[in-house]
C-alpha cells in the first residue's frame, strides 16, 4: 500500500476543462513489478494495496471501492495469467533480454486499453463521486485519449523504474548486481569517457529544460536534442542503465515542464506530447534489440569463423587467438598416416567421419580443461597439461591403432603416429613448433611410438628450418647465376678420354657441393632448370673458348 499510494504521488498530472488526469498513472507499474517480483504469490498484496488506496484516497463505500478494484486490476491479472500461459513458469525472467515482445504487447498494449474498457464498463452501472467520475465515462473524448495514453506511458517509460526500484526493496544486494551488470560496464576504462559526457549533457539539458525560467529558444530548440542524446546512447550503454535514465528524465520533464511544455495550452497539444514519448520509448527499445541482436550475430559468426564446419573442432585460427592460454602447456602433434591416401578412393566425408571418430575416442581420455584444434591436412593438435604427456600420448597412439574406423561397413586401417612439445606462449615460436611438430610426428608413423621434441630440437631444426633456409640459398643463386663448372679430366692409359663437368654454386662467399643442394633441386622440382643454366653456363664457355684441335673429345655432364 505505501509503494502504491508513493506511486501516485509522483505521478505527473496535468488540467484539462477543469479536471485534474494523469500523465502516467504510476500505480500501474507497480502493481505489475509486483507481479513480476512474486508471482501469483503478489496477487494479495496487490487487491489489498489497491483497495486500500482507493479506500483512503477517495472515501468510496465498500460496494463502490470492489468495483473500481475490479476495473483496476483484472485485466492485469488476465494479461499475466496469458503470459504465464504462452511463456511457461519463466516469463518473469529476463524482462529487457526475452520475449521482449510478447510483453509490450499484453502489457503495453492490451493492458491499458481493456482497463479503460473495463472502467467505462463499471462506469455505465455504477455512480461515482464526481472528482473521479471523468476517469470512467463522463468526459470529453480527448479527456479519455489523454488518460489512454497516461496508461501507455506508465507501463511503457516507468514500468522497469518501479521493477528495479521494488526489487531493491526487498532484496538490497539486487543493487549491487544492477550495478556490476548493467551500470559498471558503461564505466569502464573504453566508454568511461563517453558515459560521463553524455551523463553531463543530458544533466545540463534537463536543467534548463525544468528551469522555471521560461525561454522560447529552449522550448524550441533544445527539445530535439533531448532525443538525440538518447539516440546517440544505444550501442554504448546497456538497455537497464539507458531504461532507467530515460524514465527518470521524462519524468523529471513531465512534473517540472515550464520549459518542456510551454506553449502547449490544449489537451491536443498534450495528447501528442504524450504520444511522441511512447513512440520514442518504442523506437529506442527497438534500436536496442537490433543493435544487440546484430552483436550476437557477429558473435556467432566469429564463433563459426573459428570452427571447422565440418568436424566442428577449433580450427588453427581458434589457437592463435588466445596463445597465452596454452602457455607452459603440452602441444602433442597427432598424424593419421592414410588418411590422405584412403581419402582419394572414399572420399572427402570418410575424411571428415574418420576425424569424427577419432575425436571420439579421445576426448574421454582427456580433462576437462584440455582442447582438442583441427590442424590443415591430416593432423590434430592435442593440447594436454598435467605430468606424464609423453605416457598419456603413447596410451592414446596404442588405442588408435588398436582399433579399426568403419566406413560403409568397411574396416579402415589407419595408422597414427604422434610428437609433443611444451608451448611458451610466445606468438613468434607457434608456428616454427607446429611445423618441426608436425615432420617429427611423420616420422614416428612408422614406429608408432610418441617422440618428444625437446630432445630431438636440434635435429628436427635441421630438417624443417635449416632446410628451409638452404633451399631460399639455393633458389638466390640459380636467380643470380651463382653457378662454377668444373672439368675433370676421364683419360685411359693412352691419354685418350673426355672431360666430366662438375657442377657447384656459389652462396656467402662459399661453395655449397651437390650432396647439399641436389636434393633439395630434385624434391622441389628445380632439376630442368638447374639442367638448363648448366647447359647454358657451359655454352658460354665454350663460346668464349673455342677448340682448335678436330679430334677434341667431348665433355660429359
Amino acid at each position: 500500500m505505501v509503494l502504491i499510494q508513493l506511486s501516485r504521488f509522483i505521478s505527473p498530472l496535468a488540467i484539462i476543462h477543469s479536471s485534474y488526469i494523469f500523465l502516467a498513472w504510476m500505480p500501474l507499474c507497480v502493481m505489475l513489478s509486483i507481479l513480476f517480483i512474486f508471482g501469483w504469490r503478489g496477487v494479495v498484496p496487490v487487491l489489498c494495496g489497491m483497495f486500500c488506496t482507493n479506500l483512503w484516497n477517495f472515501h468510496l463505500s465498500f460496494l463502490q471501492t470492489a468495483v473500481m478494484l475490479g476495473s483496476q486490476t483484472f485485466v492485469v491479472l488476465c494479461a499475466c495469467a496469458i503470459l504465464r500461459w504462452q511463456l511457461g513458469t519463466r516469463w518473469r525472467y529476463g524482462l529487457t533480454s526475452r520475449y521482449v515482445w510478447q510483453r509490450l504487447f499484453w502489457l503495453g498494449l492490451v493492458t491499458p486499453i481493456g482497463i479503460k474498457c473495463s472502467m467505462y464498463l463499471v462506469g455505465s452501472f455504477f455512480d461515482f463521486p464526481l472528482k473521479i467520475s471523468t476517469f470512467f465515462g463522463d468526459a470529453d473524448a480527448i479527456f479519455t485519449v489523454v488518460d489512454l495514453l497516461s496508461l501507455f506511458t506508465a507501463v511503457l517509460i516507468y514500468n522497469m523504474l518501479f521493477y528495479y526500484l521494488t526489487r531493491m526493496i526487498v532484496s538490497p544486494h539486487f543493487a549491487q548486481i544492477l550495478w556490476r551488470r548493467d551500470i559498471a560496464p558503461s564505466l569502464g576504462k573504453e566508454k568511461r569517457a563517453f558515459t560521463l559526457s553524455w551523463l553531463a549533457a543530458l544533466s545540463v539539458l534537463l536543467l534548463l529544460l525544468c528551469t522555471p525560467y521560461e525561454n522560447d529558444f529552449i522550448a524550441g530548440y533544445l527539445v530535439p536534442v533531448f532525443f538525440i542524446i538518447f539516440t546517440l546512447g544505444v550501442g554504448k550503454l546497456r538497455y537497464p542503465f539507458l531504461n532507467l535514465t530515460w524514465a527518470v528524465s521524462t519524468l523529471c520533464l513531465l512534473n517540472y515542464n515550464q520549459n518542456f511544455l510551454q506553449g502547449v495550452e490544449t489537451e491536443y497539444s498534450l495528447a501528442f506530447i504524450l504520444a511522441v514519448l511512447i513512440s520514442f520509448s518504442v523506437c529506442l527499445l527497438y534500436m536496442v534489440r537490433i543493435y544487440h541482436r546484430s552483436e550476437w550475430l557477429n558473435r556467432r559468426w566469429h564463433l563459426q569463423a573459428l570452427t571447422d564446419p565440418l568436424t566442428l573442432l577449433p580450427n588453427f585460427r581458434a589457437l592463435e587467438q588466445a596463445p597465452e592460454q596454452e602457455a607452459g602447456k603440452s602441444f602433442c602433434c597427432l598424424r593419421i598416416d592414410n588418411l590422405e591416401f584412403m581419402s582419394r578412393h572414399y572420399g572427402l566425408m570418410m575424411r571428415v567421419h574418420c576425424i569424427r571418430s577419432i575425436c571420439r575416442t579421445l576426448l574421454p581420455l582427456m580433462q576437462e580443461n584440455e582442447k582438442l584444434y583441427q590442424l590443415p591436412g591430416s593432423e590434430l593438435l592435442l593440447v594436454l597439461s598435467g605430468p606424464e604427456t609423453e605416457g598419456r600420448l603413447q596410451h592414446m597412439v596404442n588405442i588408435l591403432n588398436s582399433r579399426q574406423i568403419h566406413w560403409n561397413n568397411t574396416g579402415l586401417d589407419m595408422g597414427y603416429g604422434a610428437a609433443w612439445g611444451r608451448f611458451d606462449g610466445n606468438q613468434e615460436t607457434l608456428q616454427p613448433l607446429l611445423g618441426q611438430l608436425s615432420w617429427l610426428a611423420e616420422q614416428s608413423c612408422a614406429h608408432h611410438h610418441v617422440l618428444a621434441l625437446d630432445s630431438r630440437e636440434e635435429m628436427v631444426s635441421g630438417q624443417t628450418t635449416k632446410q628451409v633456409l638452404l633451399l631460399n640459398t639455393i633458389r638466390t643463386a640459380l636467380d643470380q647465376g651463382d653457378l662454377l663448372l668444373y672439368a675433370q679430366p676421364i683419360r685411359n692409359k693412352e691419354g685418350e678420354g673426355y672431360d666430366e663437368i662438375l657442377a657447384r654454386l656459389k652462396y656467402d662467399g662459399g661453395i655449397m657441393t651437390p650432396d647439399k643442394f641436389l636434393p633439395l633441386i630434385a624434391q622441389f622440382n628445380l632439376s630442368a632448370r638447374f639442367d638448363l643454366q648448366v647447359l647454358e653456363s657451359l655454352l658460354k664457355w665454350l663460346a668464349t673458348h673455342p677448340c682448335d684441335k678436330k679430334d677434341r673429345a667431348f665433355q660429359s655432364i
